[in-house]
């Protein structure tokens, strides 16, 4: 997959330079969302959708002229999920805060919903495809236990680690979205995009349930910045 990946950047390098442009760049954000990462166990709590987010920033291309329904996009991502959990049980619990951070690039097959003249918003779904150029994991964990002999025991850890065990080497993704002014020339182009992501990350791992691939969803808003070509109907 990695190799696979690496080919698509390099014949996209390649392409470009004869593709027409939509826009000159689209920048935007996310709330990534996960979803069935409820414990059963009143005595854990466990956290993963706060204060989550993902920027990018990508390139829209018209790959081929007699079909520009289709599109190319490829893209450059920094993710930021935060983890954390707290057990207390008889006698003893634990904690733990982690802070999930990746640098990715990617690429998008767009395909335009084929729409009457007389309305204004573009609709779109397709698929992406990404590879981690760079992750990390940071934070911290700590346990505890109370001995009736007075025997305790308490233990600390500094994590500062790589970011592979949470968010693999790739991830793919179904994307459906709406471009607001499409058929306009306008110089900002809103967005608003849907994405599911299958088995994304492995989460809520570190104390209580194990190890689990977990789905997300991410809802986006974004712009695109530059005159975008008005579409001829013939």
């Amino acid at each position: 997959m990695k190799h696979f990946i690496t080919l698509l950047f390099i014949i996209l390098a390649t392409f470009s330079t004869k593709a027409q442009d939509r826009s000159a760049l689209t920048i935007g954000a996310g709330y990534p969302l996960f979803m069935g990462t409820k414990s059963d166990d009143l005595h854990y709590d466990y956290s993963i959708n706060k204060a989550n987010y993902n920027l990018f920033l990508e390139k829209e291309i018209l790959l081929l002229k007699k079909y520009p329904e289709i599109r190319l996009t490829p893209g450059l991502a920094y993710s930021q999920i935060n983890e954390s959990y707290k057990y207390e049980g008889l006698g003893g619990g634990g904690k733990g805060e982690y802070k999930h951070s990746a640098f990715s690039g990617y690429l998008k097959l767009l395909y335009e919903i084929d729409r009457q003249p007389y309305v204004v918003t573009d609709y779109y779904f397709g698929i992406q495809m990404g590879y981690y150029f760079h992750s990390k994991t940071t934070g911290s964990k700590s346990s505890w236990q109370y001995n009736p002999d007075g025997d305790n025991y308490s233990n600390a850890k500094e994590i500062d680690r790589s970011g592979e065990d949470f968010f693999h080497t790739n991830y793919f993704g179904i994307i459906a979205g709406a471009q607001l002014f499409g058929d306009k020339e306008t110089f900002i182009q809103p967005k608003i995009e849907l994405a599911f992501y299958p088995s994304f990350a492995t989460v809520n791992s570190y104390y209580h349930n194990g190890e689990e691939k977990k789905n997300m969803f991410q809802i986006s808003i974004s712009a695109g910045i530059g005159k975008s070509k008005k579409k001829h109907v013939e």
